[in-house]
């Protein structure tokens, strides 16, 4: 197969080129659908765990406004309030208060199914206390910070969460929280009410926001100390859990980093913080079944495109060796081939229409080189001939020019030099391009005929730097215009003619402006504007439109400058010369004003003469 499919033939490159541009396209659309299903997934997870976080929230505030109506029905309570206001030395009375005690703080307790204890100091340091199970007291809690903070606080609530070291030595794990209880009457302190909980309620609302197993959340009082959490054994970085990089509100709030999804809020009452932290991925399972999906589209649209590369660069390269074969035969010699029509695309057809006409234009071009090469002898004869002609009228010319000299006719001698010199110029094709100064030259001969012939009404001023005295341009270029600006702008002007040639650079010094300006009568805008159309069609002339539109030149010219327009070479011949030899945007530009003059400006490159 590698040895048919060779890399660098037509068909093999537009197979890989349409495989490989495919597959980037398939590539592009698939990385982008593929990032757009992830951020949907993390999308809607968010959405959930905020509702999730929201159900939370809410059930926290429902707890701990419960946990403080207990302490409050405690606190509230005259019957306690009374007895632990009163210091009994009787041992059998201070046995009677704490049954009393007991019994009160047993009805409070039994309102609420999560609570299993609860507890009393004084300030003269006796425990009453009810538990749903007896525990020893824990002497390490009494010495504790979070004891000592909670016996200065002036009433509020205080929340200690699941302590290390709790109130009563037991086995499961308690929330712990507590106020200071105050008299009814003068505010003063009479001791400490502690209240064990269950954790289970707190907790269950935290597993209920697990989205996948290594969540976690956390939950933190007002003052950010650590309640409770989901999940004890394992921790977050200090950086993750640092209250202080998150804002709580009091709604949730996502706000994902690139490696955490992360929802916060805050529960109203009491200012408790919760946290919620999930690493990315979110959703594992559905980025599996995404990618498993992506794999098997993928490698299904391969190859569905290896089918249709194969078939498109058959299709396209199966004409295109057809009719390079028939080209290899037209090298060999064979001039009869033809390639027969066949049903393909557009282009091809219309190549196999254009390979069969060259062929036949081959044909008719070898019949007439044929046919060329029995007269060539001939031509070469007549051109040495027609040598001949113009070396005889040099010779007379300057013969006539040295019997004028030996007169001492010397207007009559320069008159005559000058038009032989002009004639010599002119004549001289063996280079078809000069130098600017050899043009002006020839035009200073041009203007000492037709200073003599208009006795001196018509002069010539030239400004031109001399370092562009070399610049190579076409022959005969400026010779046209100075005789059209002679005859059509000067010759019936009634006042003295001048005709001022000055030179401009555009481009930083890469075109040259040759600018031609007589003070002559003009032409007025009609006339002007049917010149510059002329020029501007012969900028677009195929080679076959030549001969057709010289005709309508000549019609152009006559109804511009009248019966005498053809001088020269001609303007529009001149324009045409230069466009075809330096192309768009090169030749003559022509601006004229009704009895105020014309000035054409001759646009070529900055060359150098080889």
């Amino acid at each position: 197969m590698m040895k048919r499919l060779r890399l660098n033939s037509f068909g093999a490159q537009l197979f890989l080129w349409f495989l490989l541009s495919t597959m980037a396209l398939l590539a592009i659309l698939s990385g982008l659908f593929y990032r757009y299903t992830t951020q949907q997934i993390d999308l809607r997870v968010g959405e959930a765990a905020e509702r999730n976080v929201s159900q939370a929230l809410e059930s926290f505030s429902l707890l701990a406004r419960s946990y403080d109506s207990l302490t409050k029905s405690v606190m509230n309570n005259v019957e306690i309030q009374r007895m632990i206001s009163v210091e009994e030395t009787n041992p059998a009375a201070q046995f009677q208060k704490e049954l009393t005690i007991m019994g009160a703080l047993g009805m409070i307790m039994y309102s609420y199914n999560d609570v299993k204890g609860i507890h009393i100091i004084t300030n003269s340091g006796h425990l009453y206390n009810y538990q749903t199970v007896n525990y020893p007291i824990n002497e390490k809690f009494l010495q504790s910070d979070w004891y000592e903070k909670l016996g200065q606080t002036d009433g509020t609530m205080v929340w200690g969460g699941i302590l290390d070291e709790p109130l009563t030595l037991r086995d499961d794990k308690v929330f712990t929280f507590g106020r200071v209880i105050r008299n009814l009457y003068n505010r003063q302190p009479l001791g400490v009410l502690l209240v064990e909980a269950d954790p289970q309620a707190l907790i269950s609302s935290m597993n209920n926001l697990i989205i996948t197993p290594q969540s976690r959340t956390f939950v933190y009082s007002a003052n950010n100390r650590l309640l409770v959490s989901s999940s004890a054994d394992d921790e977050f970085s200090e950086e993750l859990t640092d209250l202080s990089h998150y804002t709580f509100r009091n709604h949730a709030s996502v706000i994902s980093d690139s490696s955490h999804m992360i929802v916060t809020g805050r529960e109203p009452w009491f200012g408790w913080k919760l946290l919620n932290l999930t690493p990315k991925p979110v959703a594992q399972v559905e980025q599996e079944k995404a990618n498993r999906y992506f794999i098997i589209l993928i490698g299904t649209l391969l190859l569905i495109v290896i089918v249709l590369a194969t078939f498109l660069s058959r299709s396209v390269s199966k004409p295109i060796k057809t009719i390079v074969h028939e080209m290899r035969r037209v090298e060999r010699g064979d001039l009869e081939t033809q390639l027969d029509a066949v049903k393909s695309y557009d282009e091809i057809n219309y190549l196999n229409n254009s390979f069969n006409r060259m062929i036949g234009e081959i044909n008719q071009l070898v019949e007439r080189v044929r046919i060329a090469a029995a007269s060539e002898k001939n031509a070469q004869i007549h051109a040495l001939q027609s040598q001949v002609n113009p070396h005889f009228l040099y010779n007379t010319l300057e013969m006539i020019y040295w019997m004028l000299d030996e007169r001492r006719d010397e207007r009559l001698a320069n008159l005559v030099l000058s038009l032989s010199r002009m004639f010599r110029y002119s004549s001289d094709w063996r280079s078809s391009f000069a130098t600017l100064g050899q043009e002006l030259e020839q035009i200073n001969h041009y203007m000492t005929i037709i200073r003599a012939r208009s006795d001196g009404r018509i002069d010539i001023e030239l400004s031109v730097a001399e370092e562009l005295l070399q610049n190579s341009m076409p022959k005969m270029t400026l010779q046209p215009l100075i005789e059209n600006a002679v005859i059509h702008g000067l010759t019936d002007y009634s006042e003295k003619g001048l005709i001022r040639i000055h030179t401009t650079e555009w481009e930083e010094g890469q075109t040259l402006c040759i600018h031609i300006h007589d003070n002559g009568k003009g032409m007025s805008g009609p006339k002007l504007r049917e010149l510059q159309n002329a020029l501007k069609r012969a900028e677009m002339l195929e080679w076959n439109q030549l001969a057709e539109e010289e005709e309508r030149n000549q019609t152009v010219e006559t109804s511009v400058y009248g019966e005498s327009a053809r001088s020269g070479a001609g303007m529009i011949n001149v324009h045409r010369r230069l466009v075809l030899e330096y192309g768009s945007g090169y030749g003559l530009q022509i601006q004229s004003e009704e009895n105020a003059g014309t000035t054409v400006t001759v646009i070529i490159p900055v060359l150098k003469q080889q």
